[in-house]
């Protein structure tokens, strides 16, 4: 399983076996010329067993390669579209290989077992958040979005909530600060900061996921704007939670990853059971709600190791007794 992007992080790494096609490691002799200390050195890394694979959102074809030399039937990846790793996506169906997609917006097609939380889906939790924010703001909100557009499934986001504030609330304004993932934690705080300088009127700011706040609500207090907006999201993680918590932001909207994981384990299942996804359609649009309330965040935070809504509760009994798992 390669995972990117929807995640608390921009990489996820995974359990997989060695391959014959791995190259031996190789290293410089130490100072001195002590050749057995570098030989050594050399075995100690040959001696250990590969325990992942690492895979980057923006480039995750290295990643889907090792999954590939593997002899994987089976490739699940999220947030990534496929034209990040054509390549290997070719040559993977050409193989025969399989994929269980979440979070990158492709439609079926042939070796795509699921695509969960798509591009409609996606657009419907933007349409979520901008209710929010006019109901919120009493109609009258300047919206800006921190987004990072290279990701279809973001973009979607964004026109969910430009359709929804352009149809619903006719004194609201929209625009966007396009941001790259190199940015999250270090450039973002400082744009934003810059931008409400620059955009007084601006009185709301929405997140297009978890992430992207890093740091943003300590640069506003630092410049004296944390007062002039509201600051709401989509797809929160415990950034989101604790803010929520700390009443520096005021609602997120939530987004089930640990469930999406397990709906494409149960596609890949039954794929190799010979079975059909009968349900695939609704299954992909993912069970979504907002969340304004500071004691179901902090609960949220208390009750899950990942500070995150996981899905429904018993979802995960519900999947083993459909796979006859006791």
């Amino acid at each position: 399983m390669a995972a990117a992007c929807g995640g608390d992080d921009n990489s996820s790494e995974e359990t997989s076996a060695p391959t014959e096609s791995e190259a031996p490691a190789t290293s410089d002799a130490p100072a001195g010329g002590d050749e057995v200390a570098a030989a050594e050195a050399i075995v100690a890394e040959l001696k250990t067993v590969p325990t992942d694979i690492n895979v980057n959102s923006a480039t995750p074809g290295t990643g889907v390669q090792e999954a590939i030399d593997w002899g994987a039937n089976y490739i699940s990846i999220s947030g990534s579209p496929v034209a990040a790793f054509q390549e290997q996506y070719d040559a993977a169906t050409a193989a025969g290989i399989k994929f269980a997609f979440a979070y990158n917006g492709e439609s079926p097609a042939d070796g795509i077992l699921t695509s969960i939380s798509g591009n409609d889906a996606v657009y419907d939790a933007g349409t979520k958040i901008a209710n929010y924010i006019i109901a919120d703001s009493g109609a009258a909100a300047n919206v800006l979005m921190v987004n990072i557009q290279m990701f279809p499934v973001l973009v979607a986001e964004e026109e969910g909530i430009r359709d929804t504030l352009a149809a619903g609330c006719s004194a609201c304004t929209f625009d966007v600060l396009p941001v790259a993932i190199e940015d999250i934690g270090v450039n973002v705080p400082g744009l934003v900061a810059s931008y409400l300088q620059e955009n007084p009127e601006t009185n709301y700011i929405t997140y297009a996921f978890s992430a992207l706040p890093i740091g943003v609500t300590a640069a506003l207090e630092s410049a004296g704007l944390l007062g002039q907006v509201t600051q709401v999201g989509v797809d929160f993680d415990k950034t989101g939670l604790t803010e929520i918590v700390d009443g520096t932001h005021t609602a997120w909207t939530s987004n089930p990853k640990a469930y999406s994981a397990w709906l494409m384990a149960h596609a890949m299942i039954l794929d190799a059971l010979g079975d059909e996804f009968t349900e695939r359609a609704a299954a992909e649009v993912l069970p979504n709600f907002v969340l304004d309330d500071a004691a179901l965040a902090q609960e949220i935070i208390d009750s899950s190791e990942l500070s995150n809504w996981k899905g429904p509760e018993g979802y995960a009994d519900k999947f083993l007794a459909l796979w006859g798992v006791a």
